[in-house]
């Protein structure tokens, strides 16, 4: 059975390869070629040979018809029988005869045929307008090649015949082509033998070549990239010529020692971003351990602040002192309660949710801080948005994370459009099927991002802000890669800035 699929395998493969397409086509462009040629040379070569049997038709025609005219007129017309005896033996001669008007041969070289009628064919020639005419003729069961000549009534006939007598007679002459055909079909059997020879022996030269020029280097080029798939980067294919074959292996070798270099590159970056990313691991445990270990005291003395500040008076100064150091527990607790967030790994619970719903409420949470009662929303919502599969309270905090940063921007007042597609327009996800992914933009008229801080906002604890953790980004990030979606920013330095979210319609 396996024999039986390797010879499959092995007919298939010789079928469809490049070496018996290529041999099969010049093979038929030559049989083509050839063969156009050697119809041509053969219908000339019968056409030129007709054409020499009929000049001799008719030169042997007028030939014996003069010899008759001068035995006449001579007084020999006893020698007439010698003369067409004679004539008639020639090699190729089928026919020569005189008939009278009415068709009754008169003299001929078979001496059986005089007395008789000739053939309607040579009769009806004669009879014609053209009287004369050279014709083809098969009536003896051969080819013959015939001519027709009146032998008209000449005054110095006059003795011997009546005066009113047109035609003393017609000339039949045949030549038979047996011969020139036979020689005809024996040059085209040797012109076919010779084009398939040629054509065989070019088959043979052409796959030769082709072989040891085309096939060689390829199969070289082929084995060469099964071996690069596998793996292997050291392989190097064999230039054996400098034509474009050459310089393709030559082209395919540099390929293959820039990848080479590149993956060794990428193992030396592999190997240092594991011991990177170990390291961070371990601070990331490290960290949220000392968070949680901070956060406890942090909320005992939070309570302890709050229970002082109610035993002074509001005039007491110790109080506003007080209020401060509450404001900054509050800030130091939020830093960690970011730090936890982004130090813990939370799977996302996945649920069809409709994204514009889950805008709404989000906007409904920032016009609660004072910032975000000073703020306006815009909302240009897709009417025909679809339900997607998302963690509705993780894709909160990426909206709320993003709104919080434009208020922030600019306290005073800012203004929030948000608008959501439900498939990416054209321009953006190059490289991905956009059909695939809503979309959502958030755009703000803040103060902008500059151009140089623009690549490290979603760098974690970078942050243009005085008392901002450079957390939110980071998280917002975090939260989008777990759902296996993108985000994309766009700012102009006064102008304002554009977050792009887009988000698969379905979990990928």
């Amino acid at each position: 059975m396996y024999g039986e699929k390797s010879l499959e395998a092995g007919v298939k493969g010789f079928i469809n390869s490049i070496l018996t397409k290529m041999t099969v086509t010049i093979i038929l462009v030559l049989f083509g070629i050839f063969g156009f040629t050697a119809n041509y040379l053969h219908r000339v070569q019968k056409e030129r040979a007709l054409e020499e049997v009929k000049t001799r038709a008719i030169i042997l025609t007028k030939a014996v018809k003069k010899t008759v005219i001068i035995s006449m007129e001579s007084g020999h017309v006893e020698s007439l029988t010698s003369i067409f005896h004679t004539v008639g033996s020639l090699p190729g001669v089928e026919k020569l005869r005189v008939f009278n008007e009415e068709g009754i041969i008169l003299y001929s070289a078979r001496l059986d045929e005089i007395g008789k009628l000739t053939e309607e064919l040579d009769y009806a020639i004669y009879r014609s307008p053209e009287r004369a005419a050279p014709f083809q003729s098969a009536d003896t069961g051969r080819r013959s090649f015939c001519m027709v000549e009146p032998i008209e009534n000449q005054p110095q006939c006059y003795r011997c015949h009546d005066r009113t007598q047109e035609v003393l007679g017609v000339l039949d002459v045949c030549l038979s082509m047996e011969e020139t055909l036979a020689s005809i079909d024996r040059n085209k059997t040797t012109l076919y033998t010779s084009i398939f020879a040629s054509v065989f022996i070019t088959f043979v030269l052409i796959a030769g070549v082709f072989r040891q020029f085309v096939n060689r280097p390829i199969r070289d080029l082929v084995s060469a990239m099964a071996r690069v798939e596998a793996g292997d980067l050291s392989i190097r294919v064999p230039i054996r010529s400098r034509d474009e074959l050459g310089d393709l292996a030559s082209s395919f070798n540099r390929m293959v020692e820039r990848l080479d270099e590149t993956q060794k590159e990428l193992e030396k970056l592999h190997r240092r971003q594991l011991l990177r990313a170990d390291r961070l691991a371990s601070l990331g445990e490290m960290a949220a351990g000392l968070a949680h270990e901070i956060k406890n005291p942090l909320a005992g003395i939070s309570g302890a602040i709050q229970v002082l500040v109610k035993e002074f008076s509001k005039e007491d100064p110790r109080r506003e002192i007080l209020s401060e150091v509450l404001a900054l527990v509050e800030r130091l607790d939020n830093t960690v309660r970011n730090l936890l967030n982004f130090a813990r790994y939370t799977e996302p619970e996945f649920k069809l949710a409709n994204i514009n719903d889950v805008i709404d409420k989000v906007i409904f949470l920032a016009r609660q801080i004072p910032e975000g009662r000073k703020a306006t929303f815009i909302r240009e919502f897709d009417p025909a948005m679809e339900e997607v599969e998302v963690d509705a309270e993780q894709i909160k905090q990426v909206f709320l994370n993003l709104f919080l940063n434009a208020l922030q921007a600019k306290p005073e007042g800012c203004e929030i459009t948000v608008k959501t597609y439900r498939e990416a327009p054209p321009g953006y996800l190059k490289g991905i099927s956009r059909k695939n992914y809503i979309m959502i933009t958030v755009s703000d008229n803040g103060p902008g991002i500059p151009p140089d801080k623009l690549s490290k906002i979603f760098q974690p604890f970078f942050t243009t802000k005085e008392a901002g953790t450079g957390l939110g980004l980071s998280i917002t990030r975090k939260i989008l890669d777990l759902h296996e979606g993108h985000i994309t920013v766009e700012s102009e330095v006064g102008r304002g800035t554009s977050f792009h979210i887009f988000l698969p319609k379905r979990k990928l």
